[in-house]
């Protein structure tokens, strides 16, 4: 009976920090994702990204929107552009979630593009969306 709890224990509490550290990477790039969407709103700079699905913010929009700012946008060189370069908290914490949730990605349909404006807005949407859903 003692196992048996003692498992039980060790279940539950190697869980929970899993849970802890998505929800902490998920405030960061929350954090960071806000500060670049006003840097970016009144931007005058045609950068145009692939639009993703949404389709209810799975793992999969983060590693196709962390490819298209790697693809796109971090080898930009300029203030505005730091924050995407891929040692930088924003990136670091997207590819962080990135290796916890998704084995394999594929590629962003190319259909059609919009302005990095609101490619980093729909980013924010589904970071505040995944941030709020229970574990």
């Amino acid at each position: 009976m003692k196992t048996i709890l003692l498992l039980a224990f060790a279940v539950l509490v190697s869980s929970t920090p899993v849970e802890n550290r998505d929800k902490k990477l998920l405030a960061e790039l929350i954090d960071e994702l806000e500060r670049e969407v006003k840097n970016f709103s009144n931007d005058t700079t045609e950068i145009f990204l692939e639009e993703l699905e949404m389709n209810g913010c799975k793992g999969e929009f983060f590693c196709q929107a962390e490819q298209e700012l790697k693809d796109k946008v971090s080898g930009r060189s300029g203030a505005k552009f730091e924050h995407f370069r891929t040692d930088k908290k924003l990136m670091r914490n997207l590819n962080e979630y990135n290796k916890r949730h998704m084995k394999t990605c594929k590629p962003a349909d190319k259909d059609q593009e919009i302005l990095i404006h609101e490619f980093l807005e729909k980013l924010l949407t589904c970071a505040k969306s995944a941030y709020r859903q229970p574990k």
